[in-house]
């Protein structure tokens, strides 16, 4: 049951993620203004952290401590980027968001590829 839980949320994340990903490329062809990519962005966020308590809750693994620690240092390094410095580099914390956003997002989608993975191999062991 957990397995299939989990292969649905993978599968829900991965074509969450191809959605925005095509709505991003329409609206670039658009010409129009670039926050649509921070609102496909914002809702994939979302659904990661969703996904991700949901996978807290049904398997353990070290990938979570990875993940957790890692989007904490990416809000404490955004911080300090746009708080800490006199000059608030706010062209540099957009690119940085965004492209660190899509990075923690591949990442969480492999992770997921891999606790699926992991959990069919101790299925099939057992």
């Amino acid at each position: 049951m957990k397995l299939n839980i989990l292969k649905a949320e993978v599968i829900f994340q991965t074509l969450l993620t191809f959605i925005s990903l095509t709505y991003v490329i329409f609206d670039y062809v658009q010409k129009t203004e670039g926050t649509e990519f921070f609102i496909a962005l914002f809702f994939i966020g979302v659904s990661n952290l969703l996904g991700f308590l949901l996978r807290i809750s049904l398997v353990g693994s070290q990938f979570h401590r990875y993940y957790f620690f890692g989007v904490i240092l990416f809000f404490l390094i955004l911080y300090s980027i746009t708080s800490l410095t006199v000059d608030s580099h706010i062209e540099f914390a957009i690119y940085f968001m965004g492209v660190g956003g899509m990075l923690f997002n591949v990442y969480y989608l492999v992770y997921g590829f891999c606790l699926i993975k992991t959990m069919k191999q101790n299925k099939i062991a057992e």
